[in-house]
């Protein structure tokens, strides 16, 4: 039992390690901590047990001559034996718990982006696929990348303007179709969905916190707390009329703190 519970207690420091690599939940790290701390505990309980001195036990007096004394337990913490070293590895083990938090504190992950991929048709939220002329001069409809309609951070706004009036940024200049523009529908303030469209302006609402984005000049912000523009998805057309993506938004979606390395 003391040489079981002390194997538990060295594998579960080393998946703490593991969970903490690889940015896991930090529940998960709590349960694989909690699990090495009792594995510990049971090990010394039952240590402790075997130290104690039968209850019968006797010492032997008036007894005149040399006398054997009686058998002592073994030392359960010696460096001799399986349990002895399993004690050793332990120990070993509690001093990589100690470089968890600098791994906590280590370079996290970049987001890696999201469903849109070459070729993608635009859909709407119910999967019905967008032709380049389905929107009248005005319009706006939320779409995601076809069969990928369960992925939020992949929503797109799609907005059809007066072609001649886009001012997109130097070498955006076709990424539109037909007066079709798409941007990402998470703000990239706090990640609330963009989903206002005042035609008058041109311009996107954010009704978390007010940012006001410029549809014809990129997205950019206007006013309002946001700093970064709405990231652009590149568009074209397919053989048959619809809607396509020529990749993934060239920015990550939403606010820094959702992809910005550390």
């Amino acid at each position: 039992m003391k040489s079981a519970a002390l194997v538990v207690a060295i594998l579960a420091a080393l998946v703490c390690v593991i969970v903490t690599a690889l940015h896991a939940s930090p529940a998960l790290l709590g349960g694989f901590a909690a699990l090495c701390a009792a594995g510990v505990a049971v090990a010394a309980g039952a240590a402790a047990v075997d130290l104690r001195a039968p209850d019968d036990l006797t010492e032997l007096r008036h007894m005149r001559g040399p006398t054997s004394a009686p058998p002592l337990p073994d030392d359960v913490l010696s460096r001799r034996g399986v349990f002895g070293r399993l004690w050793w590895l332990t120990f070993a083990s509690f001093g990589l718990l100690a470089v968890v938090p600098l791994i906590a504190l280590g370079r996290r992950p970049r987001r890696t982006g999201t469903a849109w991929f070459k070729g993608a048709r635009l859909v709407t939220p119910q999967g019905r696929p967008l032709k380049a002329d389905d929107l009248v001069v005005g319009a706006v409809e939320t779409v995601f990348p076809e069969g990928k309609t369960e992925s939020p951070e992949s929503a797109a706004l799609l907005v059809r303007v007066e072609n001649d009036r886009l001012q997109l940024p130097a070498g955006r200049g076709d990424w539109a179709r037909q007066g079709n523009v798409a941007y990402s529908k998470v703000c990239t303030h706090a990640g609330c969905p963009v989903a206002l469209y005042r035609k008058a302006s041109h311009e996107l609402y954010c009704p978390c916190h007010q940012s006001v984005f410029d549809v014809l000049g990129g997205a950019k912000p206007v006013s309002g707390p946001a700093t970064r523009a709405l990231p652009q998805l590149a568009l074209d057309v397919d053989r048959d009329g619809y809607l396509i993506a020529r990749g993934d938004f060239t920015d990550p979606v939403g606010p820094d703190e959702w992809w910005r390395t550390i």
